[in-house]
Formats: structure tokens, C-alpha cells, sequence
């Protein structure tokens, strides 16, 4: 229940200082297992159904898991404190206030998003933005976004059952599907627990285009513009599309080749075609 998501940290090298960082906690771990040297600092536990859920002691649990999987007739033991009948609310809500606590390096957006899907998972809607910004430490505006993806949120997951609530795959599914039911978020709208990004949510409710505003927007715009021309595609037929795009490309000196559509329709195991022709470059192979 791991509540760190380096993903969510914009500065790219700050992102890459932080994964490094975390995955030398593990190795570190992990080395001081081979020398025999045991891990004494407890884990923390929580039980909820049966099912065992770590919620502080992420690394420890991680290099033991690779240690065991080394020397899989080990007898490795790790001292837990084991809390009894909780519920995956109180799991979820412990696991993403954990890294907080111990002062780990955690940035304001890791800290924000883990308050916020703590929120959504606890049911706690109803807070005014200035409770927000108190609960969180944020800035009014920020918790401007936040109350408004809560609405959201609490609208689509109306009918959830949390009662019965042991994993989060349902849980994100349902409220994925309630969200893109209402509004079309891309795939990097979402974060690596499957929860909609603050901002990126905030920004779909009132209709305002997502522009990225850190090193990955040229990536992410490419990302987009593909998933406009399949939608297209799909509307239209590939026979029409290409028809469409000789057209709109031709004579903007964007370096886009197609082969005449005879050829394409040729290749593609069709003798039908147009006898229109068209002044573009062709080549053999269709470029685009």
C-alpha cells in the first residue's frame, strides 16, 4: 500500500533523484540482509478480513520479499506490530499517511495526491476549501481543484459498496468508469494507483484544455494528437482518413509522403481506387 508516486514529481531531475534514492533504501536493506544483519525496526500491519495489508515499512518489506525470493529456505523473520480488525479505509488512510511521517523526502504533489485519494477512499466529501487548505497545507486555490474533483467523485461513486471494499483494482475501476463516463481524461490523467490526478481532473470539469506545463509536454501532446488521429480513423476508415490527410497536408511543408491511394488500395488487396490525382510527393512506402 506503498503511498509514494514519484511519477507525480514534475522537476524531471528531481523525479530521477528520488527513484534513485528509493531504490538504494532497498538495496541497502537488502544488503544488510545478506551480511545477517536483521531489520529492527517493526513493520506496521493492519488485518482487515484476513488479508494482510503492510502499511508502514514499504523498503523493509520490499528487500525482504527480494532476499527470501534469493534464498527461498531462509527462515527470515521480521518483527510487525499486527493491528487487528481495521478496515481497508483505515489501511488506506494509514498507508498515505506513513511516508509523511517520517520525513522521507516526500514533495508537496506526492503529499497533495495522497491526501486527496486518501479523501476519496474515506468518503470525505463534504469539506469547504478552506478545510481543504487547512487539512492539506495547500494554497486556497489548490484546494479550489481538490473540492471540485471530490464532487466528481462523490457523484460517480454513489453507489459503491465501500463496506465490502478489500483491494483497490474495483474500487478505481468503478470510479474511472463514473469519471470518463462524465469527462474524456487521457491515460497520464490518472496516477500509478489508478486515482484521477488533481489538476488534470479540476482542469476536465470546467472544460479546460490540459496543456502540460513541465518537461513531459511534448511527449504527452504527441500522445494526444495519436489518440485523436485513431479516433478519426475509426470514425472515418483508414481509405478516408488518408484521402482526408493528402488534402489538409498538402503544400504545408510538414514533410508527410503518401502513396497514391490506387497503390495503398492496391497493396491493401483492393483493385478498387479513384482515378483523381492529386499534386503531392509519393513515395513507394507510405511514411506516415
Amino acid at each position: 500500500m506503498q503511498a509514494r508516486d514519484v511519477e507525480l514529481i514534475k522537476d524531471k531531475r528531481l523525479r530521477s533523484a528520488q527513484e534513485i534514492k528509493q531504490e538504494a533504501q532497498d538495496k541497502a536493506i537488502l544488503e544488510d540482509l545478506r551480511n545477517g544483519v536483521p531489520i529492527k525496526l517493526p513493520i506496521t500491519v493492519f488485518i482487515v478480513n484476513d488479508i494482510y495489508l503492510v502499511v508502514d515499512g514499504f523498503h523493509r518489506t520490499n528487500a525482504c520479499l527480494k532476499y527470501l525470493k534469493e534464498n527461498p529456505d531462509s527462515d527470515l523473520m521480521i518483527e510487525a506490530l499486527v493491528v487487528k480488525n481495521r478496515t481497508y479505509k483505515e489501511a488506506f488512510f494509514a498507508a498515505q499517511e506513513a511516508n509523511q511521517a517520517h520525513g522521507v523526502g516526500v514533495t508537496p504533489d506526492e503529499v497533495m495526491q495522497s491526501k486527496f485519494r486518501a479523501m476519496i477512499v474515506t468518503g470525505d466529501f463534504n469539506k469547504s476549501v478552506s478545510e481543504i487548505a487547512k487539512t492539506i497545507g495547500c494554497s486556497q486555490g489548490q484546494a479550489a481543484h481538490i473540492a471540485r474533483g471530490l464532487k466528481v467523485c462523490m457523484a460517480v461513486l454513489g453507489d459503491f459498496d465501500r463496506s465490502e471494499l478489500t483491494h483497490l483494482k474495483d474500487f478505481t475501476e468503478y470510479l474511472q468508469n463514473g469519471i470518463n463516463s462524465k469527462y474524456a481524461l487521457n491515460d497520464s490523467s490518472w496516477d500509478s494507483k489508478g486515482f484521477p490526478k488533481i489538476r488534470r481532473l479540476s482542469d476536465a470539469i470546467t472544460g479546460k484544455e490540459f496543456i502540460p506545463d513541465d518537461e513531459n509536454r511534448e511527449q504527452e501532446l504527441i500522445e494526444a494528437a495519436t489518440k485523436d488521429f485513431n479516433r478519426l480513423i475509426e470514425r472515418y476508415d483508414p481509405d478516408i482518413f488518408r484521402e482526408g490527410l493528402r488534402k489538409l497536408t498538402r503544400g504545408m511543408g510538414l514533410g508527410i509522403s503518401i502513396s497514391k491511394r490506387d497503390k495503398w488500395l492496391e497493396q491493401a488487396g483492393s483493385v478498387q481506387g479513384s482515378d483523381t490525382n492529386y499534386d503531392v510527393n509519393t513515395l513507394d512506402e507510405d511514411d506516415f
